[in-house]
């Protein structure tokens, strides 16, 4: 399981975080990842209800530093705030994703919750041991041994994240 202590940024960058993968497929919508009776919630209480119409435990058994992995067009129709910052208050250290939804995205990085983009999710299993470095531009599957490019983020969304994470933080 991830340590909690792995989420901090460091002073000069984004530390690489390690975890379990927790897979989902294709087209993952907002209504499976919160339910709309708790888009008015505040991140802490929101944060119980991720994932719930999926996996009912969810919530209660993913584990500080854990990822969540999925396959196209992650949250595409997620415009609230509220969903990202439900993941990053669970603890979710990243989300690795085929492809998201630019909403998604966006509050993502203002939460400071890595939305990574990776060809390769079809191969990552549940419960592989996931290694990702952001500033490196790498995730490391340490169960299978394999490495995938992050394909989205560039220097300017490196440096929004960082700042994100460092206001998260305080």
């Amino acid at each position: 399981m991830g340590k909690y202590e792995d989420l901090i940024a460091g002073e000069d960058g984004l530390p690489a975080l390690t975890g379990r993968a927790w897979v989902f497929g294709d087209r993952v919508s907002r209504q499976q990842l919160l339910a709309d009776a708790h888009l008015r919630d505040d991140a802490v209480a929101a944060a119980a209800h991720v994932f719930a119409a999926v996996d009912p435990d969810f919530a209660r058994t993913v584990q500080p530093g854990d990822f969540i992995v999925a396959g196209l067009d992650f949250a595409a129709d997620v415009t609230q705030r509220i969903v990202p910052a439900a993941l990053k208050r669970l603890g979710v250290a990243a989300v690795i994703a085929r492809s998201f939804g630019p909403f998604f995205l966006r509050h993502a990085v203002n939460a400071g919750l890595a939305a990574v983009v990776v060809e390769e999710t079809g191969a990552i299993r549940p419960g592989d041991r996931l290694r990702v470095d952001v500033e490196a531009h790498i995730v490391a599957n340490l169960s299978s041994g394999d490495r995938y490019v992050i394909r989205n983020l560039d220097d300017d969304a490196i440096a929004m994240l960082r700042e994100s994470v460092a206001a998260w933080e305080r």
